[in-house]
Order: C-alpha cells, then sequence, then structure tokens
C-alpha cells in the first residue's frame, strides 16, 4: 500500500492506494444488501442510470478487468466547516485524481457517489443516459461494502456522519479498474505531479 499526504487550501489530504485483484474483490460485494438499503434509506435509489437498481453487479461490471487500484481520501473536518462541504471537496478532489488516471491509462473508473453529471437525468424522463462515455458507477452501488474495504483493506474504520454521531474525519473511496500492470509508484507518482 502506498500513502501520500498533501494540502489543499489549508487542509491536509491522506490518499493510500492499493491494487486489489477484482476477482478478490468479490468477497466485499453484498448486492442484496446494499440495493435494500438504497431502497430505503438513500433519495437517489431509481431516479439516475448510476444508482441501484440500475447498476450493474461489480462482478458484472469488473468482467473485463482483472484489478483494481482502489484509492481513499481523508481528511479532517475543519472547525466551522460543514460535513458536507469537507465531503464534496473530497469527492471532488478525489474524483478528479481518477479522472485524470482514467485519461493517462487504459482504464475506467469508478464514481464517488451517485453521478451528478447532468441537473436532471434523463432516467427521469425515460431517455437514454446523455453521456455514457462519462457516466460511472460507485463501487458502493455496484454492492460493495466500503465499510469492510475501508477496515479490512485500508486498515481505516469509516465513522458515519449523522445527527446522532458527528465525525470529523472525511472519507471516500473510488478505484480504476484495468488489466495488466499497474504499479502502485505509477500512482504515487501521476498523485504527486497532479494539481490539486
Amino acid at each position: 500500500m502506498k500513502n501520500i499526504k498533501f494540502e489543499k487550501n489549508g487542509k491536509i489530504f491522506d490518499l493510500k492506494a492499493i491494487v486489489y485483484q477484482n476477482k478478490d474483490l468479490i468477497k466485499y460485494m453484498n448486492r442484496d444488501y446494499f440495493l435494500n438499503l438504497c431502497k430505503t434509506g438513500c433519495p437517489n435509489y431509481n431516479t439516475n442510470w448510476s444508482c441501484p437498481p440500475n447498476s450493474p453487479r461489480f462482478d458484472e461490471f469488473s468482467a473485463d478487468y482483472t484489478n483494481s487500484l482502489l484509492v481513499q481520501v481523508t481528511s479532517e473536518v475543519k472547525e466551522g466547516e460543514e460535513f458536507m462541504e469537507a465531503y464534496l471537496e473530497n469527492r471532488k478532489t478525489l474524483e478528479d485524481l481518477l479522472s485524470k488516471m482514467q485519461i493517462d491509462f487504459e482504464c475506467i473508473k469508478t464514481a464517488c457517489g451517485s453521478c451528478d453529471l447532468c441537473e436532471r437525468c434523463a432516467f427521469l424522463d425515460n431517455k437514454n443516459c446523455y453521456h455514457p462515455e462519462k457516466m460511472r458507477y460507485s463501487m458502493e452501488s455496484m454492492g460493495l461494502d466500503l465499510q469492510k474495504i475501508s477496515e479490512e483493506i485500508f486498515g481505516h474504520k469509516l465513522i458515519w456522519n449523522n445527527k446522532d454521531n458527528k465525525s470529523n474525519i472525511c472519507t471516500s473511496i473510488g478505484s480504476i479498474l484495468f488489466n495488466g500492470i499497474f504499479l502502485e509508484d505509477d500512482f504515487c507518482d501521476l498523485a504527486r505531479n497532479y494539481r490539486f
């Protein structure tokens, strides 16, 4: 596993990355459980092409790729900063990095959360996706358990922020899927040269 720390807008971000075989990631898949969580608790359920029940299973999505580079970004929520503001900054940081990697290498990225490319998703108008070449699925929408991945692979316990439990650590997880060789050092070189 590789670890990089950097500063952006007066905040320290911690990036961790590790290459994992997709056949081994499948053990973290619990599609029915997460489909039900989304159905009962998420306002995005069945409202866009990237979220359940419209998202594929991870084992189907990853069938043409042998490996994933898993990337986790964490940062502290600054005093006076709203958690959602910190989350959006984390998400953008990771999305930008994964998008750059997708261009520089022959791979496909996963999204960090639901798709936000369009103000109104074509799904709501019973149309095909307006940007299928850009739209991506999140790992959790494909049934992967990010809590277990974070704890067992990254050694980081996720703390969910809600009205009863305020977290001061914000975490985002994403990945790129690829074939062949992509070293964690390649990620480090790219991340160091990336203009956050």
